[in-house]
């Protein structure tokens, strides 16, 4: 499916295919150590996704009880969805560690939500979404808790902390922007980065907009102004290799950054060009910059729009002009 990952020592890479998800490619989990090991993410609960993963860490030498600790890169169920079941097969206490910022995401009751909110419904009313497309949305959110279990007791991980293992040494990078508590894991010796959805290379990741906002260390929090700074935090860093959470790794991080920033900047402009000739809402906006969008993918239309937004609002170079519902926007 993928080119193969280059061979390096106390690191393996584990490709899950993504089943059913063929943008993203696969779901990459990541062994690191000489044992006990420590996973970088866990992966989706999907169809054959265990026996996947059980067959990949006995080719590396391992099994489930060589496993003392899961560091997930942001908490979105592809990301962790295996690891309770991990737990479970070890048959011993896994230590689970995240960015604080992404505990509400895992736990029981953003599940028992159906990892849908009042506040989602609310951003949608806003943006003008008619009811049909929200329902379509909160199905969609409903399918995705399929592809995990929730995580009630994690530890925090924090910009700059280090983690040791035998054959490795990472340091955590916050670098919120996809959610606010996303981070990336630099391997020191190898110069390895893993990134979970900061850089992918076949995709630009999605900066969504953060609705449970009591949540947030900034309540003033801004996705995609947050991830552009990540993107340059990123962009400094001395790298032998990328290793993201979807699809092939990346030996060039400077040059997808690049990419990165100018797919942002152009749909900025669009968003202000199509604001220039007329003031909208949010969805109706959605049928010209996401011509060929799923209908059950409104939510990330709406999202990544309203973050776009957020920015020309910053530089002055639109507002809204009508509240609403629906919020009515214009080019300045």
């Amino acid at each position: 499916m993928i080119k193969p990952f280059p061979p390096l020592e106390n690191i393996h890479a584990v490709p899950i295919p993504f089943v059913g998800f063929p943008n993203l490619i696969t779901a990459n989990v990541y062994i690191l150590g000489k044992g006990p090991i420590t996973l970088i993410d866990a992966g989706p609960k999907i169809s054959g996704s265990m026996d996947f993963l059980s067959q990949e860490l006995g080719r590396a030498g391992f099994g489930f009880g060589h496993i003392e600790r899961i560091i997930v890169t942001h908490g979105h169920v592809d990301h962790f969805g295996l690891a309770a079941r991990i737990r479970e097969e070890a048959g011993h206490a896994i230590k689970i560690l995240a960015h604080p910022e992404e505990r509400w995401r895992m736990s029981s009751e953003n599940f028992e939500a159906g990892l849908w909110t009042q506040e989602a419904d609310d951003l949608m009313i806003m943006a003008g979404t008619p009811g049909e497309r929200i329902e379509q949305a909160r199905k969609r959110f409903l399918r995705m808790r399929n592809l995990a279990e929730p995580l009630n007791e994690i530890d925090f991980l924090e910009d700059g902390d280090e983690l040791e293992g035998e054959g490795f040494l990472l340091k955590v990078v916050h670098t919120p922007g996809h959610t606010a508590g996303s981070i990336c894991l630099l391997e020191i010796n190898s110069r390895v980065l893993f990134t979970g959805d900061s850089i992918i290379k076949h995709i630009s990741p999605n900066p969504l907009v953060e609705l449970r906002r009591e949540h947030l260390r900034d309540r003033s929090y801004k996705s995609l102004v947050s991830y552009l700074r990540s993107l340059e935090r990123l962009r400094t860093l001395d790298l032998a290799f990328v290793f993201p959470a979807h699809g092939e790794y990346i030996t060039d991080h400077r040059e997808i950054i690049e990419t990165y920033v100018l797919h942002h900047r152009e749909r900025m402009d669009l968003i202000w060009s199509a604001l220039k000739k007329k003031s909208k809402s949010i969805y109706g906006l959605i049928d010209e910059i996401f011509p060929y969008m799923p209908e059950d993918h409104i939510f990330l239309g709406v999202s990544e729009i309203m973050s776009h937004l957020e920015v020309l609002i910053g530089e002055g170079r639109a507002k809204a002009i009508e509240g609403g519902p629906p919020a009515i926007f214009c080019a300045i």
